[in-house]
């Protein structure tokens, strides 16, 4: 199993391996596995795209990252799964914190406000860090926010019920 965090410092924790910084070959090759964690399916066109490089550049960079987080595996049996040209990551194999996120403020959406505290409040608890924190570029900040302002709104039900609470208390 692959652990993907990607709030706070990108990093991958599988059988006993921590990898994190230059541990994935450069940062494309890091910027490649956060694009794949964070949106999926992807083609090598997009990735190219968002990444401001070659398509010849993002395969050179899918190969790094592939023999950086399983060194010695066929490209076939790769954690980087391909399929019609399109990329993603084996969704049996890995687990990522944003998905976690993203399936906890799903988990909250239309519950009455004291029903969605734990789900956001785990939220919540796994994004204390920002997004991608270590990573400069225009896709990343873009990421950050949208992810920021995912946060604000999950927080308001828990305020509210916590405002709630208090005045249930002083009267």
């Amino acid at each position: 199993m692959f652990d993907i965090q990607l709030f706070g410092r990108i990093e991958v924790r599988t059988r006993g391996v921590r990898l994190s910084g230059a541990d994935f070959g450069g940062d494309r090759p890091r910027h490649v596995l956060a694009l794949l964690a964070l949106r999926g399916e992807v083609s090598i066109s997009e990735l190219a795209d968002v990444l401001g490089t070659t398509k010849k550049s993002v395969e050179a960079d899918l190969s790094v990252l592939r023999d950086r987080l399983e060194p010695g595996i066929n490209p076939r049996e790769s954690v980087i799964t391909a399929h019609r040209g399109r990329l993603r990551l084996d969704p049996e194999r890995v687990r990522v914190d944003v998905a976690r996120f993203d399936e906890l403020i799903a988990a909250a959406a239309g519950r009455p406000a004291d029903r969605a505290v734990k789900p956001l409040t785990a939220a919540a608890f796994l994004a204390t860090r920002p997004l991608l924190a270590d990573e400069d570029e225009p896709w990343a900040a873009e990421l950050r926010n949208e992810y920021r302002a995912k946060l604000v709104i999950a927080r308001r039900p828990a305020v509210e019920v916590a405002a709630t609470a208090a005045e249930v208390t002083v009267i």
